[in-house]
């Protein structure tokens, strides 16, 4: 063909460009590797693994034997703990203060948790159809109206685990108005939610584990007050609800335990940043129904 170049030619180029070729992938792979994480609008990524700084996290992450199920991501309004045999989270932590409580409408916008690794499918929000349960909250919505962007992250589903709605609804509903109440007083709560687990589940046809209960800890601090100021005598508020309609008329504060109770039951040990010897002294004594809130109180 007119124009075209010798077929010997042609051979050595490509000889001689495919190293050059090679040479310059290794060179922009270098620069890749090397170059810091990408940004959105000059700002840090707003998602990822929890970083060790977290204010969430500030008492300590819960920590249990196997550390192989936990898989934790960072949703900045929350840090959870994913269990992905169980599709539910082992846990979710987060930081309570009278900033995050604002006007912004509850989203009910349920979606996937796109900070799920490749090859870990999680819950979506059908899941749970038809079920007989509800996609009950750890970090509950009302916990997040400052912004309409932070209520919209509770509805993660990552963040959810089957409830019956006499516990969604009751008790557990209860507890969530009460813990916004110490925070609009100005206090600085701490707070970790999960369930309780038997060996063998009961699972939604989804595949989703079912807890037999769900536990709350609370740790209620001043403003500015962290893991060191945490004493034997802080107040703090523990709970074991069972996810059963028998929890219907019953109040938060009837199924109050200890920290101890809620470690010996769900497996995970909490406030792992306090001192050995304040955890010693704090955690075996339950909480004491607040005054307010005592049967045949005004």
């Amino acid at each position: 063909m007119a124009g075209s170049a010798p077929h010997g030619w042609i051979r050595w180029h490509e000889l001689v460009r495919r190293p050059v070729i090679l040479a310059f992938a290794l060179g922009m792979a270098l620069v890749a590797a090397c170059a810091p994480p990408p940004t959105v609008g000059g700002a840090p990524p707003p998602r990822g693994p929890a970083p060790p700084g977290s204010p969430h996290l500030a008492l300590g992450e819960p920590r249990d034997a196997d550390p192989s199920d936990d898989l934790v991501l960072d949703h900045r309004v929350l840090v959870l703990s994913f269990n992905s045999r169980r599709q539910v989270p082992n846990w979710v932590a987060w930081r309570l203060v009278a900033e995050d409580l604002g006007e912004a409408p509850r989203s009910g916008a349920f979606h996937a948790d796109e900070l799920l690794p490749p090859g870990i499918p999680g819950p979506r929000p059908r899941d749970y159809a038809r079920s007989g349960f509800e996609r009950g909250h750890m970090c509950p919505s009302g916990d997040r109206t400052a912004t309409e962007a932070a209520n919209e992250e509770t509805f993660v589903m990552t963040n959810m685990q089957p409830q019956r709605h006499a516990l969604n609804a009751g008790p557990w509903e209860g507890l969530e108005r009460f813990e916004r109440s110490l925070a609009t007083a100005g206090q600085q709560l701490f707070v970790v939610a999960g369930g309780v687990f038997d060996e063998q589940p009961a699972t939604l046809a989804s595949g989703i584990a079912v807890p037999r209960a769900s536990f709350k800890v609370i740790v209620a601090l001043a403003p500015g007050e962290d893991a060191a100021d945490v004493t034997a005598s802080t107040t703090t508020y523990a709970v074991i609800m069972p996810n059963s309609a028998d929890v219907a008329g019953t109040r938060w504060f009837d199924h109050l335990v200890s920290i101890d109770e809620v470690e010996r039951q769900s497996g995970y040990d909490f406030l792992t940043r306090v001192a050995p010897d304040t955890q010693a002294r704090l955690e075996p004594v339950p909480a004491t129904v607040p005054p307010i809130l005592s049967p045949g109180a005004p």
